[in-house]
């Protein structure tokens, strides 16, 4: 999966190079390799957030100056994007694709049953590539095992704090178990409002509080669902990359989460790849063989 990812880097398909290093990351999670790849894949993705996170974990993983100038160099471009990135931006939701149904709920937990969808009409195309930054070097090899090596490109040093670049930082939620759950509560009330971008903001704060230890009591069902649920927002915004993304990231921390592959099963579907997609709903039907439970499955 990672080096597969490399060389989706390497044709500049970022959300393909984005979810393999997820997969490569749900079977191994100290494959730095792939997290620092995920970092290049998402900051030409425009997310800054997601990027750093990676990044930032690159570097505790390789604190050493002579292992890590890459990452350094990568950081720097990555806060460089979050300073420009406008805050008040929002992205106006797409129409969904003709009649294909959209699940109407959120799930509060991993038991909530939830509507889903019927059968989806023709795949969409995957949305075209970014060109690559300005500057931005590519890594020059593939590794042959995890213990191997590889150059990296020149570094300069880091600019900003990544802790404090928390996103969305007009949203406050108490750094605590509870804070994560009022975020994971309020996204849910969003989004049953139809205010679909708020809610995909208190589910990525959630997420942080999570991600970036700032709060580190939080049960792996519940970091699980604040991803499989911000798929869903996803879905509904008809962002497949980052529905897909963030399904793998549900997988890698609860492989349980039924929700999720169904859900990765959809984006991949409207990515336009059906193998991976019927591998995925195969698993859903396997995990929920009752007629009752998996029609749209």
């Amino acid at each position: 999966h990672s080096n597969r990812a490399f060389a989706y880097i390497k044709l500049q398909k970022w959300p393909e190079a984005e979810s393999d290093c997820s997969e490569a990351l749900a079977v191994n999670s100290k494959n730095t390799k792939a997290k620092y790849r995920r970092a290049m894949a998402r900051y030409e993705l425009g997310k800054p957030e997601a990027a750093l996170e990676d990044v930032e974990f690159v570097l505790k993983e390789l604190p050493d100056p002579n292992s890590n100038k890459e990452a350094v160099e990568l950081k720097q471009k990555i806060t460089e994007q979050l300073k420009k990135k406008s805050p008040t931006a929002k992205a106006e939701p797409s129409q969904p694709a003709p009649g294909f149904k959209r699940m109407q709920i959120v799930e509060a937990s991993d038991s909530e049953d939830e509507e889903k969808p019927a059968k989806p009409a023709s795949p969409a195309k995957p949305a075209s590539t970014s060109s690559p930054a300005p500057g931005f070097k590519r890594m020059q090899i593939v590794e042959a095992s995890d213990s191997e090596d590889e150059k990296a490109p020149a570094n300069t040093s880091p600019a900003g704090s990544p802790k404090d670049a928390e996103p969305f930082p007009e949203i406050k939620v108490e750094h605590s178990r509870q804070g994560v759950e009022k975020a994971k509560s309020e996204a849910n009330s969003l989004f049953s409002k139809g205010r679909v971008d708020e809610a995909v903001k208190w589910f990525s704060k959630g997420l942080w509080l999570v991600e970036s230890k700032k709060v580190k009591d939080v049960p792996a069902d519940l970091h699980s669902i604040l991803h499989s649920n911000r798929a869903f927002a996803y879905i509904k915004l008809q962002k497949w990359p980052e529905a897909e993304s963030d399904c793998s990231e549900a997988l890698a921390v609860n492989s349980k989460n039924t929700k999720a592959k169904y859900r990765r099963a959809m984006a991949r579907y409207e990515l336009g790849k059906p193998e991976a997609a019927l591998e995925d709903v195969e698993s859903v039907l396997k995990e929920l063989p009752d007629p009752n439970s998996n029609k749209e499955a």
